[in-house]
C-alpha cells in the first residue's frame, strides 16, 4: 500500500519503506497504470514532465532504486522489464 503524502509503501511488512519524492511519483504512476506496460517515454512524460534529454537513463536508474527497496531477496521483481517495450508493475496476489 502506497501512502503518497508520506512517501511510504508497505508490502506486507511491519515497517514502511521510505521513498524519495521521485521514487514515490514513479511507483504511483505504475500503480495507476493497472499493470499495463508503459514505455520509457511515457514514464518520462508522466513522472518527470519536460525532460531535456529523452535519451537520459533516469527511468532505468529510478526503476533500479525501487527494485532495491521493494523486492524481497530471492523473489521476482515487482517491476518487470519488457525488453523493447517498457516496464510494468506486477502486484502479488
Amino acid at each position: 500500500m502506497l501512502e503518497p503524502a508520506r512517501r511510504e509503501v508497505r508490502l506486507g511488512r511491519s515497517e514502511p519503506v521510505h521513498l524519495s519524492r521521485r521514487e514515490s511519483a514513479l511507483l504511483e504512476y505504475l500503480i495507476r497504470t493497472g499493470g499495463d506496460v508503459r514505455s520509457k517515454e511515457e514514464i518520462l512524460e508522466n513522472v518527470w514532465g519536460d525532460v531535456q534529454d529523452p535519451g537520459a537513463n533516469l527511468v532505468e536508474v529510478y526503476i533500479g532504486y525501487l527494485r532495491r527497496k521493494l523486492d524481497p531477496p530471492g523473489a521476482d521483481s515487482l517491476i518487470r522489464t519488457h525488453r523493447g517495450q517498457g516496464y510494468r508493475l506486477v502486484v502479488p496476489s
